[in-house]
């Protein structure tokens, strides 16, 4: 059976990550496994100390997860402790899982954790959740980028189901613009209109979801910014922000991994970032 695996790097009560997959757990009725690492990669650690470290994450990591049940009741929750290299570690607990959530803090962008989170975004096997701190309050209304790419037509999907679960709106979202040449001081695009393929992708996008979710608010858009600047700007005040794990090569119309680990490491929200 698959399950929903969740990277806890820290042991407060208020954890985002847990909160959100515990929500997501129940509403696809998944069991969930909450996975902190101790970091053993630096130097020789006595042995002594790398015991008690365990013991301790061991007993914090039980205690959120009887939380975590306490909240959700219906939920199957596991916990684990790893020892070893935290990128190297939830990646390898989230092979056959079906989404990995992990917590970030949007504050610390250039810091390891960021880094972190985008590696383990980047290696992971599977679709992942980053949910920030409670920096960030919960906006409403879901957003997805779109390119025409199988991971871009997943995250549709995705981004669909969750809006609709939460009775919030769906926002659609093309940029197709250019790269700007990175010796032009000035921003400027080689084109100034959507094409009639843009247009279509975006139709292709959305076929079905007034079928198969009748009572949902769908709302598309084409944007001429840079794929990252729009999604950022549309998802500020958004719940979440959808996107595939990467898109078409060429122009600028693609969410290519470099826009989402861009959003990743600048999070306008929580992000979940769709792998096929």
């Amino acid at each position: 059976m698959s399950k929903i695996v969740v990277g806890v790097s820290e042991f407060a009560r208020a954890h985002p990550s847990i909160q959100w997959a515990m929500s997501f757990a129940e509403s696809q009725r998944l069991p969930v496994e909450l996975v902190h690492v101790v970091d053993t990669r630096w130097g020789h650690a006595p042995e002594d100390y790398i015991e008690t470290a365990l013991l301790k994450a061991e007993e914090k990591i039980r205690d959120l997860a009887q939380l975590a049940r306490e909240s959700h009741p219906r939920v199957d929750v596991e916990s684990h402790v790893r020892l070893g290299s935290p990128v190297n570690e939830l990646v390898t607990a989230a092979e056959g899982a079906q989404l990995l959530v992990l917590g970030s803090h949007p504050e610390t962008r250039d810091s390891g954790s960021s880094r972190r989170t985008v590696r383990i975004v980047s290696l992971a096997p599977c679709s992942v959740v980053v949910a920030p701190s409670a920096v960030i309050p919960v906006g409403a209304g879901i957003v997805v980028g779109v390119d025409g790419s199988a991971e871009s037509n997943l995250a549709v999907q995705f981004a669909a189901r969750l809006a609709d679960a939460h009775r919030e709106p769906l926002t659609v979202i093309l940029a197709w613009a250019r790269p700007e040449p990175w010796a032009v001081t000035e921003p400027f695009l080689l084109e100034t209109d959507a094409s009639e393929e843009d247009m279509l992708i975006v139709a292709e996008s959305i076929a079905g979801l007034a079928e198969s979710y009748p009572d949902l608010e769908l709302i598309t858009e084409v944007s001429a910014s840079r794929p990252e600047t729009a999604l950022r700007v549309v998802a500020r005040d958004a719940r979440m922000l959808v996107v595939g794990s990467h898109g078409r090569h060429g122009l600028a119309k693609a969410l290519i991994g470099s826009v989402s680990e861009s959003l990743v490491a600048d999070l306008p929200c929580a992000v979940a970032v769709i792998r096929a």
